[in-house]
């Protein structure tokens, strides 16, 4: 039932946006070229802005006078804005046109999950698995990543997600989370990330996932189970009694809420979860369903009209514009529903 508390956060974990910073077209251009924007998504520069935008109407253009499309030069406006031109080519005429492109403001999640570094394999004289000699004390510098500055006093391993290195047999390596550096969010050089991996699991022949003490010496009690080592290990002989059970007595749950030092660990164990949803069946068809809501959105044309008046092109287009401006409110609104009705499927399953 606590599943049930916690599938809202991975819900909106799962359609949160990442952390990037490039240009895309403002609302101006959005409204007006909706398809032709949605194709284009964000880039880098202007300069490569301008050509994926034309790029997209050259693939979504259905009218057969309009030809030779080519993007143009993009001028500065202030440190977050530009317009970017390109022309095209009707009935013989050369055409100028120009789209606005504004910069995206970076979006910090407030964890992210790394590969540590490859380290030695120790073999444990308590339990005989196998561990990673390594610990999250060693991330000694923050880490920058998209734009955003994440804290190396900040790591915490989740204590199950380490595996030996593809193929070796004497080293291996643990992810871990850091957390952002609220404080002073951004940085400018990428530095210190790996993207976290799945290597081979540490102790085969028992549990694939089982990556001990955030890849440290175990604890003399952990890594093993009752029955191992006695009476044959079989776990069926020698028992005739009843198990018993001791009150721990009562637990101060708000306590643990409230801990500052558990916040990380939170923060921590949701992402974890994310992940293992966004890999499950149900997390890799929410994705699927998620792009093809988006593919479709992207996929159509509004149809318009060029009519050549003494010499002059009008263009009619103004029925795009009242779509545009409603098209995302119908979009939330049946991705909502659609959302509902796979959650319904889902729980009833």
């Amino acid at each position: 039932m606590k599943f049930l508390y916690v599938l809202p956060l991975l819900f909106l974990a799962l359609f949160s946006s990442s952390a990037f910073a490039g240009w895309k077209c403002n609302t101006t251009t959005t409204a007006g070229f909706p398809s032709q924007c949605s194709r284009a998504s964000v880039k880098d520069s202007p300069e490569t802005l301008i050509t994926a935008f034309v790029d997209a109407v050259v693939a979504l253009n259905t009218n057969v006078n309009r030809k030779d499309y080519k993007a143009g030069v993009c001028t500065m406006n202030g440190s977050e804005n530009a317009i970017c031109g390109y022309s095209y080519t009707s009935f013989g005429t050369v055409t100028n046109n120009s789209i606005g492109a504004i910069k995206e403001a970076v979006v910090c999640p407030g964890t992210i999950e790394v590969r540590g570094p490859d380290s030695p394999l120790i073999k444990s004289s308590t339990d005989g698995k196998y561990y990673v000699s390594w610990r999250t004390e060693s991330v000694e510098s923050d880490i920058c990543h998209n734009s955003c500055s994440y804290l190396a006093s900040s790591a915490q391993s989740t204590g199950s997600s380490c595996y030996r290195s593809s193929g070796s047999t004497s080293s291996g390596f643990c992810n871990f989370f850091v957390g952002l550096n609220s404080p002073s969010p951004s940085c400018s050089a990428e530095a210190g990330y790996t993207a976290p991996a799945v290597g081979d699991p540490l102790n085969p022949s028992t549990d694939p996932g089982d990556g001990g003490d955030d890849g440290t010496d175990p604890d003399p009690g952990d890594g093993g189970n009752p029955g191992d080592g006695g009476d044959g290990g079989d776990g069926d002989s020698g028992f005739d009694g009843e198990l018993s059970f001791s009150n721990p007595g009562s637990l101060k749950a708000d306590s643990v809420l409230d801990s500052e030092v558990n916040a990380v660990h939170y923060q921590a164990f949701v992402h974890g979860m994310q992940v293992d949803l966004n890999h499950s069946g149900f997390g890799v068809a929410m994705e699927e369903f998620q792009q093809k809501i988006s593919a479709s959105n992207s996929g159509g044309t509004c149809p318009t009209a060029d009519i050549a008046i003494l010499g002059t092109i009008i263009t009619f287009d103004a029925h795009c514009v009242l779509f545009a401006e409603i098209s995302p409110i119908l979009s939330a609104v049946f991705l909502a529903a659609w959302c509902l009705v796979a959650l319904r499927v889902f729980l009833s399953a």
